[in-house]
């Protein structure tokens, strides 16, 4: 991917007196800040994540877009609301003109009725943390959405933002700034899998990625599965059992067909490309069975969302 370099700073503030008070621990973004006026609703900020975003408003079904594309790295996620007196095309266009000012190119963006319902079906399937009166106001054809990407300081960035009109020229929308890079592999190497193994029998290795609802792996994963080698590779007497993991959203017996597609994913990579015997990696799925947080929540159903190691 190419990208386009930043020329100026990129900020959407012109002042420091907010309409009201934004929630403990947020912070506007240092590349991109927020329109003047709005306040913080929800924050979060993962060292490491991956995010997916569109590339068209055509959806396959209810649940998923029809064109998309994932990149990794620090993930921030930020809602805001706006303050009186502001619509969502306002949001959308000084956005989108701040965004081109400062040499970001944008990949993609709608506005309403362009956008059909993408930006509601995103923001409710596929923006983690996102709260449901975000996704509201983007029903109707409401919502807009643009994503760009471009260069400050040496790092690549992908910028999405979605934003809704709520009522009385108040507007809710969310950005989500992904500052690309590769999974730092020595935070999880082998000395700390086999210690988490010999310690609990089981680890969950981050890193391990997959289309939206499908088992494709993407090629983001390899690093993972690169390690799940090594400690095969350094181990030859230990097998162990690959075992997918779903939220609860969904049906039961797709979500338990999935899991075990994906974990087959998972096992046949790893004799296909890393020479695994296949008699010492076992492929399993549980489905929805065997949650490590809850599932009421974005950052919950996450979690749900695994392919664990087990020593058999």
């Amino acid at each position: 991917m190419k990208y386009i370099t930043l020329s100026i700073p990129l900020l959407i503030i012109t002042g420091n007196v907010f309409a009201q008070e934004d929630i403990p621990g947020s912070s506007d973004h240092q590349v991109i800040s927020r329109f003047e006026g709005s306040q913080i609703l929800r924050y979060s900020d993962k060292e490491f994540e991956s995010f997916t975003y569109p590339l068209s408003s055509e959806m396959e079904n209810f649940n998923t877009l029809a064109e998309t594309k994932s990149e990794e790295g620090r993930l921030v996620s930020i809602e805001y609301i706006t303050g009186q007196g502001v619509s969502a095309t306002q949001v959308f266009r000084t956005y989108y003109k701040q965004l081109e000012d400062a040499g970001f190119k944008i990949i993609f963006s709608c506005q309403k009725k362009d956008c059909g319902s993408m930006p509601m079906h995103f923001t409710r399937n596929y923006l983690f943390n996102s709260s449901s009166k975000l996704g509201n106001v983007m029903t109707g054809q409401g919502g807009s959405y643009l994503v760009a990407q471009g260069v400050k300081d040496d790092q690549a960035y992908i910028v999405s933002l979605v934003v809704g009109e709520e009522r009385q020229n108040v507007s809710r929308y969310r950005l989500d700034i992904v500052e690309i890079e590769e999974l730092d592999v020595d935070k999880v190497n082998v000395e700390s899998m086999e210690s988490t193994l010999s310690k609990e029998g089981r680890f969950v290795l981050e890193g391990i990625l997959f289309e939206f609802n499908k088992a494709e792996l993407l090629p983001e994963s390899n690093e993972a599965l690169s390690l799940i080698a090594e400690f095969l590779k350094e181990n030859p007497t230990k097998k162990i059992m690959i075992v997918g993991h779903t939220d609860n959203v969904g049906d039961h017996e797709f979500n338990l067909n999935l899991s075990e597609k994906r974990a087959n994913a998972v096992v046949n990579e790893l004799i296909e490309s890393y020479s695994i015997s296949n008699d010492r990696i076992l492929a399993m799925g549980v489905g929805m069975a065997s949650p490590v947080s809850t599932n009421e929540t974005d950052e919950g159903r996450a979690k749900n969302r695994r392919v664990e190691i087990v020593l058999r």
